[in-house]
């Protein structure tokens, strides 16, 4: 009688990871983790920068047009509580100019700003501030610069800083002006031109009481000049050029 082979079943690998592979895909992962997510950061500071410079850029555009109609720049704060991003209301069509109407647009607000209003009111209260020899309270005079509100004594204005990235305050805010840099208030002379201005960056984090410049754009601060163009700055490269307004 014919002895008849004996037949094995065949064995059927189960799908699955081993452990190599498991630990091959994480590693994977964890070093496509490492590059990808540094790089969706600086993407996203890369449009809030250019978010914020286009916001400069209108907020300069509606100063330029605010100037031809009343031939001077804004008050920083009028005696009537008007500050300037309420006076510049209607060239943001935002309605109309009154001290009441602090929550203004969204363009005075920088989208890199380290406080976000709790209050809804306090939404639109600005992170920039305004150079204090340009916009000026009522009554404020400088020496060798008297009238510094009227345009035409600008002698450099694709120089001169007119708003920038600048400290807000614990409900929102900024200050009008950049008045703790203390460079923007002194006389200066044209050799000076080139140096570095001072400006404390010590604490460059808010809330500060100071209205200091702030750098939150990747250690670089955004501004738009007096002819309407705007820039960025890295830490120490503001010169006495850009903020001077007297010679």
């Amino acid at each position: 009688m014919p002895l008849t082979p004996t037949v094995f079943p065949r064995r059927v690998r189960v799908g699955g990871f081993t452990l190599i592979e498991l630990l091959t895909v994480i590693a994977i992962i964890g070093i496509l983790a490492a590059i990808i997510v540094p790089v969706v950061g600086k993407v996203r500071d890369s449009a809030k920068s250019s978010t914020c410079l286009s916001n400069l850029r209108q907020i300069g555009l509606a100063t330029n047009m605010y100037v031809a109609e009343k031939n001077r720049y804004p008050y920083s704060t009028a005696s009537d509580g008007v500050n300037w991003r309420q006076a510049l209301r209607p060239y943001l069509d935002a309605g109309e100019a009154t001290a009441a109407n602090e929550n203004n647009s969204a363009v005075v607000v920088c989208p890199s700003r380290d406080i976000v209003p709790a209050n809804a009111a306090d939404t639109y209260r600005a992170s920039y501030s305004a150079h204090p020899r340009l916009l000026v309270n009522p009554g404020d005079s400088f020496a060798g610069n008297p009238g510094a509100a009227r345009a035409t004594l600008v002698s450099r204005p694709s120089e001169i800083i007119l708003f920038g990235d600048a400290t807000q305050q614990a409900h929102g805010g900024s200050h009008s002006q950049f008045w703790s840099v203390t460079e923007m208030k002194s006389d200066g002379n044209a050799g000076e031109g080139d140096n570095p201005i001072a400006v404390s960056d010590s604490t460059d984090r808010d809330p500060q009481s100071g209205a200091y410049i702030r750098y939150r754009h990747g250690e670089s601060m955004n501004a738009v000049f007096v002819d309407g163009h705007v820039g960025t700055f890295k830490k120490g490269a503001i010169l006495n050029r850009n903020v001077r307004t007297n010679y």
